[in-house]
């Protein structure tokens, strides 16, 4: 899009969204009284004598109070948002670190995620409708690209374990969409966005059908909807384009220029060559020889390539859904209901080029010094110092990154779709029944471009004797390469190595189920509320990567992926009950207690049960103190027991890099497991990222958790519409499924904590090349982590009428007291909470998180004003260090700030049929902190406007 389009789009958004400002504020004076409203949670309240579920349990209750802590996300907060990527609404409640989103790129596929606790998106169960949804992937985690946005009619989520109400991988907690299933009329809305540097651009049109038939016994509503996100380069943002290292200087940690060190310039290295001069007279270091302009010379690390403005900040996504809900009385006792979803999404992610390296994918590698390319004084000094047998190749290895070809790029497209068939009706007049089917497919067709063919790649370095400029392997179309500088290859020297590589993925998952709810008898206290139900679901997920990356031919933004196939089943019994005790006696109202469990049997894991117990005890009107223990499990998924070797590339600092921080029994174990005698005293590793193996393990067991949770409800008689909750909540997770030694940093620290060959977590570091790098180090799976996490979690709803309309505020906080993870048993635990990233802690988790929002609501608008508040967080390699005792790293940003997000939103009714809509997004432009560890905790992009409508006929 050309600058003057992105002005004027910018343009007219920005003045949309003032305009509705201040046609907002000037209505005021034409305010009419709102109604009164109570908190969100108390606006579920059901009619007298009627009963609801609510997410944490399946026993109808006639309070929405549960004692599993339950947040609602309400209609209400929904359209406020304005967003129709629903991560965004979860990923600003406290509870939630990030998962996947629109500004993950790497790592980032395209989905959005869901992440309780920061325990892992595989520990948090994502429901629509209380059904599961099939998963995204092989590891069965749903991407909520896939829920119609605008069918939403609140969003449960319940903090802490689970499994016995729900299954497998409620570990965490449970995310429960509830759907829009009465709808009828036609609504048709709209809505635009833009950054305020007129990029970053979202559209979107919805279109709601619904209404009754058979004379009101039933009703359909059809949705569709289409939504465009447009790409965003990281090089449009300053923040993003900075590549600055941390190193010490005069016994203070400061920031210094750095890089990747494989750069489109490319450089040669080989241990023969490390101690000798280059043509300047510089000594040549253990990263060998780089092509600058100036000519050949010894590496220097300001040498490094920025590759950060070539990732998306910003993922492009076009998708187009269709649903279809309803339901139809068959008799006066039985309702048929059905739930149909398609989705189709495409999205595009980027890379940088391709850092290609000949000691990792060519074995064997030699350099031909007759490639007629080659500087002759750097001729000269390769035949003199390395060619010993005059036979023109020597024993070097050349790093390049493939700038001419372009970036790597994954086009994906995903077709989704879910159908739900089910019967409900009653028992007797207190006891209900239902039977459900549930099928959903979700296919994934991955074009990945910017690869090589090795096998031509390799041959571009031979010589013909005969023709210097053309190929040894005598194919006519093989031109000899010329590596040495800056876009030094030509149009036809990529056609012949060039080649794009498609993956696919097939995930499958039908569950079967039925339940009967309600109450069972009656006591002086009230009614014993029961579920009892019984479950099939079988799971099966392929993933087919290109044939040329099985066979290791190819690389792109893998290498040497392998197939994923598998398939497990599991049949499930459980059973639920709440028994009230007592209840309107002087100092109890209220006591009751609950319990629930569930029997499982893995076609993989075996039998596995999961349990609850707790209860609630209400002194008086107004106080409601709860409690629960649940013991949660979660069967290892399809990943984790099935797939193929895969490549990756953690960041991970290897202990034998020589500094004054290695001692000398290093030094001397360094060389057991492979670093050259002649380098140590010079190693360093070539890149921050290590390559590793990871793969599946079938003999794999489940994972379990025990959860405590303590609370209490607030709702006093003396300030009417005033809810406060208040949680307090134990996770300890044990058996926990994590690669080897808990990642590839980890699996270090433990072989370095007890340096021998007989060591387990020594064994695998000695996959190195000649020169010494650490590369393809193996770490499958393993049940050997265990996870802590405990916390508070308060939330304040208040309502109150004021002259031309009602003030409505809530306040939802976290405050996080621990974040532990044991990453083998060998090592010391690492508690992350206050820290963010380092290599050792991952997503932000800051100790205090809350969102607060202060909405006027009038009888035909409504302004609102959103502030999101992220805690500072420490280095996670400060965590890393106080886990072991260590002294802490001298950083010269030891810490992110606390950051503050202020969002502004507003809509006005101008006639019972058409709402207006606009919102400020990040309202100051506040900018990421200086180290962006990851971009869906802070928002990347900068202040964004969106104007909307929605109309009904």
């Amino acid at each position: 899009m050309s600058t003057n389009r992105r002005t004027a789009k910018c343009m007219a958004l920005k003045a949309g969204s003032a305009i509705l400002l201040a046609a907002l504020c000037s209505g005021a004076a034409f305010a009419q009284t709102a109604d009164e409203s109570l908190p969100p949670e108390t606006t579920l309240t059901p009619d007298a004598g009627e009963s609801i579920v609510v997410t944490g349990s399946r026993i109808p209750r006639p309070d929405v109070v549960s004692n599993s802590p339950v947040n609602v996300i309400g209609e209400e907060e929904i359209k406020l948002t304005a967003s129709n990527e629903t991560e965004q609404i979860l990923n600003s409640m406290p509870q939630f670190s990030a998962g996947f989103g629109s500004q993950s790129n790497n790592p980032g596929n395209g989905t959005a995620t869901v992440n309780l606790r920061n325990l892992g998106t595989v520990r948090t169960l994502v429901l629509m409708n209380g059904r599961r949804i099939v998963g995204s992937g092989e590891d069965g985690v749903v991407d909520i690209n896939m829920i119609p946005p605008a069918l939403i009619k609140r969003i449960d989520v319940v903090t802490g374990g689970a499994s016995a109400v729900y299954g497998s991988d409620a570990m965490a907690g449970v995310v429960n969409f509830v759907m829009t299933d009465d709808f009828e009329g036609l609504e048709l809305g709209a809505q635009a966005g833009v950054s305020s540097r007129g990029d970053s651009a979202r559209y979107n049109v919805d279109l709601t059908v619904g209404g009754n038939f058979a004379d009101g016994r039933g009703n359909v509503v059809f949705y569709a909807n289409y939504f465009n996100r447009e790409q965003t380069f990281a090089s449009a943002r300053d923040h993003a384009t900075v590549f600055l290292v941390d190193a010490v200087q005069n016994g203070v940690g400061v920031l210094v220029p750095g890089g990747n060190a494989v750069t489109p310039q490319g450089t040669i290295f080989a241990p023969s060559l490390v101690g000798l001069r280059d043509q300047f007279g510089n000594t040549i270091g253990p990263q060998g020889i780089f092509f600058a302009d100036e000519g050949w010379r010894a590496y220097r690390g300001s040498d490094g390539f920025n590759d950060r403005p070539f990732n998306n900040l910003q993922l492009p996504l076009e998708r187009i859904q269709g649903a279809i809900l309803g339901h139809y009385e068959v008799s006066d006792d039985i309702k048929f209901f059905w739930e149909g979803t398609y989705a189709r999404s495409r999205v595009n992610s980027t890379l940088g080029a391709l850092p290609m390296s000949s000691s990792g994918f060519i074995p064997g590698f030699q350099l031909d010094l007759r490639n007629p390319y080659l500087p002759d004084t750097l001729r000269e000094f390769l035949r003199t110092n390395l060619d010993a047998d005059g036979n023109n190749l020597v024993p070097v290895n050349i790093n390049r990154r493939i700038l001419e070809s372009g970036p790597r790029t994954s086009d994906q497209t995903r077709d989704f779709w879910r159908g739900v068939l089910g019967l409900r009706g009653g028992l007797t007049d207190k006891l209900n029944w239902e039977v459900f089917f549930n099928h959903g497919e979700n296919d994934l067709r991955d074009r990945q471009g910017g690869g090589i063919l090795i096998d031509r790649f390799a041959a571009m370095f031979l010589t013909d004797p005969s023709n210097p400029f053309r190929c040894a392997n005598g194919d006519p179309s093989c031109p000899v390469i010329n590596p040495f500088g800056l876009n030094t290859l030509t149009p036809e020297m990529v056609a012949y190595y060039n080649v794009d590589l498609t993956n696919i993925t097939r995930v499958r998952q039908t569950q079967v189920g039925g339940t009967v709810t309600g109450s069972l008898f009656a006591l002086p206290a009230g009614d014993v509320g029961i579920a009892v139900g019984a479950e099939y679901r079988k799971e099966s997920a392929r993933f087919q990567p290109d044939q040329l990356y099985v066979l290791g031919d190819a690389i792109s933004r893998s290498a040497g992926l392998q197939p994923t196939g598998g398939s497990y089943d599991v049949s499930e019994v459980f059973g639920e009950i709440y028994v009230p005790l007592l209840a309107d006696m002087p100092g109890a109202e209220l006591l009751a207690v609950e319990g629930g469990i569930r029997y499982s049997d893995y076609s993989t894991a075996g039998s596995v049960v999961s349990y609850k117990i707790g209860g609630e005890y209400t002194p008086f009107r107004g106080l409601k103190l709860r409690g629960l223990y649940q013991r949660a499990v979660r069967a290892p998924n399809i990943t984790e027991l099935f797939s193929g070797a895969t490549n990756t590339a953690p960041l991970a600092t290897d202990f034998c890099n020589a500094g004054p921080n290695r001692t000398a029994q290093e030094r001397q174990f360094c060389i057991d497991l492979g670093v050259p005698a002649a380098l140590i005293d010079v190693f360093q590793q070539e890149n921050v990222q290590i390559r590793a193996i990871t793969g599946g393990n079938p003999n794999l067991s489940e994972e379990t958790s025990d959860t405590w949770s303590v609370g209490a409800v607030l709702r006093p008689d003396f300030i009417p519409n005033l809810q406060i909750t208040v949680d307090y909540y134990n996770i300890k997770i044990s058996d926990a499924i994590a690669l080897f030694g808990g990642g590839l940093q980890p699996t270090i620290n433990a072989c370095r904590g007890n340096l021998s060959l007989t060591n387990p977590f020594c064994v695998p570091l000695q996959t190195r090349t000649p020169d010494g790098q650490l590369q393809d180090v193996p770490l499958l799976n393993q049940n050997i982590a265990e996870i802590t996490a405990s916390g508070i979690d308060f939330r304040l709803d208040y309502r109150h009428e004021i002259g031309a309309g009602s003030l409505g505020y809530f306040l939802a906080g976290a405050y996080l007291f621990e974040n532990e993870t044991t990453s083998s048993p060998v090592l010391n635990p690492i508690d992350c909470a206050g820290f963010i990233g380092g290599g050792s802690c991952g997503s932000a988790n800051p100790r205090w998180r809350f969102t607060q929002r202060l909405t006027w609501d009038a009888d035909t608008f409504q302004i609102s004003l959103r502030h999101r508040f992220i805690g500072k967080a420490r280095d996670g390699r400060i965590a890393a260090a106080e886990s072991t005792g260590s002294a802490p790293p001298l950083l010269a940003v030891p810490s992110t700030p606390d950051v503050h997000y202020l969002d502004l939103s507003a809509s006005i009714d101008v006639n019972e049929r058409f709402r207006f809509f606009g919102t400020i997004d990040n309202l100051l432009d506040r900018d990421p902190p200086f180290q962006l560890f990851e971009r869906q905790t802070y928002d990347a992009i900068g202040r964004r406007f969106t104007v909307g409508f929605t109309a009904n006929f």
